[in-house]
Parts: C-alpha cells; structure tokens; sequence
C-alpha cells in the first residue's frame, strides 16, 4: 500500500478571529515495538495517521505544542475521525468540544478522503 504523504494549509475564523493552520499528514509507522493501550494497532494502523500541526496566531492547545506525538484515527469509537496525542503509550483524544479543532478534525478528513499526494489549501 503507497503511503500518505499531504501537506496543507487552512484559514478559520471564529469568533471574528483569522487563524491559519498549516500541517502534514503522514501514515502512521506501525513497528511491532510500538503499543498503544487504548487502541488495537494490528486492526486499525491503516486508519491511523501521524499529524503536525502550527498555527497563527499561535494557539496554546496541546494539538500545537509538537512535544507529544498528534494523531489522527479515522472511525476511532465510531467517530468519523479523532484528532489527539500519544502519552504514555496512551492515546488521548482531543476536545472535539473547541470549534478550531473540530474544523481542523474535519479538514483532515477531507484531504485524506482526496487521492494521491501533495499540498492542499483553501484558497
């Protein structure tokens, strides 16, 4: 299977408020030493994606913070798709609560829904 490879870039704006979100999409490296409690790596690693994220303004929400490792599960607990980080071996989903990141949830899904590679934006 080829892997997944997009970059892109995004513009929000809430509460009267621009934001710009760039990011990479990755696929997520399965190795046989990795282990994540809460989520069955043999049947879903090809519905795991590793994500990067930064914004501007800079927003102080974990999801920007790069110190964890950002992924995204398409179908996690019978959500169309879940952003969050891995800690402690530890999948831990984001608040899907927050409207930016609900948005940036939902970008995701459509450019891994898009064919091929390469860099997406919405302008």
């Amino acid at each position: 299977m080829e892997g997944t490879n997009k970059t892109f870039e995004f513009h929000y704006e809430i509460d009267e408020k621009p934001y710009t979100v760039k990011g990479s999409i990755s696929s997520f490296e399965c190795e046989d030493d990795i282990t994540i409690e809460n989520i069955d790596l043999e049947k879903d690693k090809e519905f795991i994606f590793n994500v990067s994220l930064i914004s501007n303004p800079k927003i102080n929400l974990k999801i920007f913070d790069n110190t964890s490792a950002l992924i995204y599960i398409i179908g996690y607990k019978g959500k169309e798709g879940q952003l969050g980080y891995i800690e402690n071996n530890i999948f831990i989903p984001e608040n899907d609560q927050n409207e930016l990141v609900r948005q940036i949830s939902v970008s995701i899904l459509e450019i891994l829904l898009i064919n091929g590679s390469g860099h997406f934006t919405d302008q």
